[in-house]
């Protein structure tokens, strides 16, 4: 794996793609990181997006092959990520994913929906105030992170309760048809069981809306 930090730098093609990430935000940004595998057929990289010191946006991409910034808009580091991790290792995490649930709807049909609004939706029969519906969505996200199985699967477990640093709604204009999901910022540490099922996971993302900027998982030694 290659892990990447991608920067744009200023030329007269800048401009216009910063436009388009105002307008469509992550689709368009996804659209621009596909620029860097332009020999790649299927997506094959994760990326996570934050704004630089300088007030451009910067990526960080995790690929299988080896980014190509052929463009004069990037500025590109990469090195090669292999991770040599042990059982009991902690780490420090950043997480951007897509949390959802699945709800059974009237018509019996099984529906993906946004863990946070779900967690709104339930108890609005109660008409809590904002602060409690607030700490009451949010521990509804930080429920899904530290469910038991889900942590099995990726070979870790969370050692105390993770801090959400930020929720945000997307609404993506994709061809002709829109595309909504929900992002959350998770930060917290984490302690390795399984190195391998971690090192697998983390090459495949975590969660859902991975095209999207989900799932690329920030890691640093404790």
């Amino acid at each position: 794996m290659f892990l990447s930090k991608v920067t744009m730098v200023s030329s007269p093609q800048t401009a216009q793609e910063l436009a388009k990430l105002q307008r469509n935000g992550v689709y368009a940004s996804h659209q621009l990181i596909w620029q860097l595998f332009s020999n790649v057929t299927e997506r094959s990289f994760l990326y996570r997006e934050e704004m630089g010191i300088t007030g451009m946006p910067e990526f960080y991409v995790l690929s299988k092959t080896e980014p190509q910034a052929s463009l004069p808009i990037f500025s590109c580091v990469t090195k090669v990520f292999e991770p040599k991790l042990k059982k009991g290792q902690r780490l420090s995490f950043k997480l951007r994913v897509n949390p959802t649930v699945c709800v059974k709807g009237e018509d019996g049909k099984q529906r993906r929906h946004d863990v946070m609004m779900q967690a709104k939706y339930n108890v609005k029969d109660e008409l809590p105030d904002a602060q409690t519906l607030k700490m009451h969505m949010e521990q509804a996200a930080i429920n899904w992170l530290n469910n038991e199985k889900r942590l099995d699967e990726w070979g870790i477990t969370l050692d105390f309760q993770p801090s959400i640093d930020g929720y945000t709604q997307h609404k993506v204009q994709k061809k002709r048809h829109q595309i909504q999901f929900s992002s959350v910022d998770y930060q917290g540490m984490l302690t390795v069981q399984d190195p391998l099922k971690f090192i697998n996971q983390y090459a495949k993302g975590f969660g859902r809306a991975k095209g999207m900027g989900c799932g690329l998982m920030m890691i640093k030694r404790a």
